[in-house]
């Protein structure tokens, strides 16, 4: 993990870059097909849900959750992700859905950059380091 300032012109800029973009979702994908079967089950995504910790933290520091409450969340993001309700995620899907989500995180960041802690083979840092590449390639040497 790491401490990094990240905008939403990064994000947009990485979801533009299509093949990047289409490549880093596809290594997530991989690395979370465990069975490689070509398809995620709830078991597979469940463990990408509770990477997000999307409702144990609050400010970093843990909070108790009903159980409960948690497993209707996750199963509420698995039928977001499985178009079809065919019960596993396609890598189409997959990768859909992962754009939608990547979009609705620069539209919640706006313009101004933000302090995040990202881990350090997510998404956003793919983000964050196309564009620190991205800098290094239009820098100008006097």
């Amino acid at each position: 993990m790491s401490v990094e300032l990240i905008d939403s012109k990064m994000i947009i800029n990485f979801i533009e870059e299509k093949e990047e973009f289409a490549s880093a979702v596809r290594c997530r994908f991989t690395e979370l097909d465990i069975d490689q079967d070509g398809v995620l089950c709830y078991s597979e995504m469940l463990k990408e849900f509770q990477s997000l910790r999307l409702v144990e933290t609050d400010f970093g520091n843990d909070v108790k959750t009903n159980p409960e409450v948690i497993a209707n969340i996750y199963s509420s993001l698995f039928a977001k992700f499985d178009h079809n309700s065919d019960g596993v995620i396609s890598l189409e899907e997959y990768m859909t859905e992962t754009k939608k989500m990547m979009k609705d995180i620069a539209d919640d960041i706006g313009f101004m950059p933000i302090q995040m802690v990202l881990e350090k083979d997510s998404l956003l840092m793919k983000a964050v380091e196309l564009h620190h590449s991205a800098s290094a390639a239009h820098t100008i040497d006097c």
